[in-house]
């Protein structure tokens, strides 16, 4: 998002009787004698440090150009921080090019001047224009992920999941704490990232997370956070939800088949999900599935073929068999009969 923001040097606009940032600005600028500055920025937020792009234009007095031109960026207390040249283009105005600051490092809103400056008759430097540009500082976000987290955990046995945590501005977090709070909001646990990045991955650290599941079965929802910190830049906290799906003990064990209903050979890596367990078929097309007594429906599904689906009653240890037709090919639509 670009924000563009304008200036009238007179401090109003004898056109249109605005002050200083007037909204008419691609209407009412042609009216006025004297030189316009407009700078477009490249977000009116920002992490904290992170680049911010300015590029400044101007429109030169309706009588005359400007000789020499070059813009100044200035801060609140008036230091420079960059300057650069205004080229003249075909449109008769000026423009930079792209002028990349590093925004401050403290959180909250702060002011860019941009001063216009050119030559007069005899060579001597003035100030021409000059408009201010407000960017809001946040600090860095911390983007949570996880994984393997299991779709059914016996009541009262471990288990683990993995987490990934990235910063917005992708900042160094190895080492960087983790935090795991219950339900009832009480911590249960803690790890920390690791060095390395994650492989695959430009900035996502990684920490795995061992836990003990509740003792009752039903659903639960965990959370793992972490702090913030300003050490040399602010970091805001971030937190992950993490549901987790507590079942009883398992009674039975369901042994399902998958296999190709026209060759009748069996499909490994098929996916079975007897809510809310879920396992994958091996080599012979066999997965194990172990649960307790009761009504299930079992989805089986593969890739280039069609899902199947059947309930089952368990009382006992049981085997049931899927077979699963190949997609049929594709085909364009008929366009005479659309």
């Amino acid at each position: 998002m670009t924000i563009r923001w304008g200036f009238y040097p007179t401090g109003a606009c004898d056109f249109c009787g605005a002050h200083m940032l007037c909204p008419s600005l691609p209407e009412c600028d042609m009216k006025h004698d004297d030189c316009i500055c407009t700078v477009e920025i490249s977000s009116d937020e920002a992490d904290a440090g992170a680049d911010v792009t300015l590029k400044v234009q101007v429109k030169p007095p309706r009588k005359g150009g400007l000789r020499g031109p070059r813009v100044s960026i200035r801060d609140h207390e008036g230091a420079e921080l960059a300057q650069a040249e205004l080229t003249k283009a075909d449109s008769g105005a000026y423009a930079s090019n792209d002028i990349v600051l590093s925004a401050p490092r403290i959180v909250g809103e702060h002011v860019y001047r941009a001063v216009v400056i050119a030559a007069d008759k005899d060579g001597a430097m003035h100030e021409q224009a000059s408009t201010d540009v407000r960017v809001v500082v946040k600090p860095h976000a911390a983007e949570l992920t996880g994984w393997d987290v299991p779709s059914a955990i016996v009541a009262g046995a471990r288990f683990k999941f993995m987490v990934g945590v990235k910063c917005s501005a992708g900042c160094c977090l190895g080492g960087r704490g983790l935090s795991i709070f219950d339900q009832k909001g009480s911590q249960v646990g803690a790890a920390n990232l690791g060095r390395d990045v994650w492989p695959g991955t430009d900035a996502l650290y990684v920490a795995e997370i061992e836990g003990e599941a509740p003792p009752a079965a039903g659903a639960y929802q965990w959370e793992v956070k972490t702090a913030d910190w300003d050490l040399e830049l602010p970091h805001a906290a971030g937190s992950l939800a993490v549901p987790l799906r507590v079942v009883s003990p398992p009674d039975c064990e369901i042994t399902v088949e998958a296999f190709d209903r026209e060759k009748q050979t069996p499909i490994k890596d098929a996916r079975v999900v007897v809510h809310p367990y879920r396992a994958m078929t091996d080599e012979n097309g066999v997965a194990r599935v172990e649960v307790t007594k009761g009504q299930y429906d079992i989805l089986v599904s593969a890739s280039k073929y069609v899902p199947v689906s059947t309930t089952v009653e368990v009382t006992a240890d049981m085997i049931t068999r899927a077979e699963l037709d190949l997609d049929p090919p594709w085909e364009p639509p008929d366009e005479d009969a659309v």
